[in-house]
C-alpha cells in the first residue's frame, strides 16, 4: 500500500491549491495565511489547520516535516499591471517570492508549484541571471510557464504563471482533456 503524500499550502486564502490536493488524494498537513477571514473558509472547505501568521517572518523549523508537495500564490498585486498600471513594488513582490522558495528550499519536498500572473515569468527571466535576486535557488530546477486556465476547464480566460519543478508536458497534457466551460454554462 502507498503511502499518502503530505503537502503545505503556502499563500493559501480560502484553500483552492488546499481543495485541489484534497480531492487528489494528499494530505495538506497545514497551510499558511496572513488573511484570518480566508483561513476561516479554507478550515471550513478542507478541515486540515489554516493557520494565521505573515509567511514572511515564519520560523522555518516550526514547519510540518516529511512534506513531498509545497505549493502556493504569493501576493500578486506588486506584479499585476492591474495595480497602478503596473507599477507596483516590485521588490516588494519579489520579497514573499523569495521566502516561499526559501520553504521549498528549506522542506525539499519532492514536488512545488506556485502560481502568479503572467508578469511574474518576466520578472523571473531577469531575477535568475546571475546576480539576480532570485539566482540563489536556481538548484530548485525552477520551471515556469504562462497558461490560459480556460483550457483546463475554468470558465474565464484566466492567464497564470505558473512556476515548479514537476513535470509541465503532463500539465499541458489535461488541456485535451479539461472540458471547457463558459461562465453561461456554470
Amino acid at each position: 500500500m502507498q503511502e499518502q503524500m503530505s503537502a503545505l499550502d503556502l499563500y493559501s486564502g480560502v484553500g483552492g491549491w488546499s481543495l485541489g490536493l484534497r480531492l487528489s488524494g494528499i494530505n495538506v498537513c497545514a497551510s499558511y495565511e496572513k488573511s484570518e477571514a480566508a483561513n476561516e473558509t479554507n478550515r471550513k472547505n478542507n478541515c486540515h489547520p489554516a493557520i494565521t501568521t505573515d509567511i514572511r517572518k515564519i520560523d522555518l523549523s516550526v514547519l510540518p516535516k516529511n512534506i513531498q508537495v509545497v505549493v502556493g500564490s504569493p501576493p500578486c498585486t506588486q506584479f499585476s499591471f492591474s495595480n497602478r498600471g503596473g507599477n507596483g513594488d516590485l521588490s516588494d513582490g519579489l520579497t514573499d517570492v523569495i521566502q516561499f522558495l526559501k520553504i521549498v528550499d528549506y522542506v525539499q519536498p519532492a514536488l512545488w508549484a506556485m502560481e502568479n500572473v503572467p508578469r511574474l515569468s518576466k520578472i523571473l527571466d531577469e531575477e535568475l541571471k546571475d546576480g539576480g535576486r532570485l539566482s540563489e535557488f536556481r538548484h530548485l530546477s525552477i520551471k515556469y510557464d504562462v497558461f490560459n486556465m480556460e483550457e483546463f476547464g475554468l470558465p474565464q480566460r484566466r492567464r497564470r504563471c505558473i512556476v515548479g519543478n514537476f513535470d509541465f508536458d503532463l500539465l499541458r497534457s489535461y488541456r485535451t482533456s479539461a472540458e471547457r466551460h463558459t461562465l453561461g454554462d456554470v
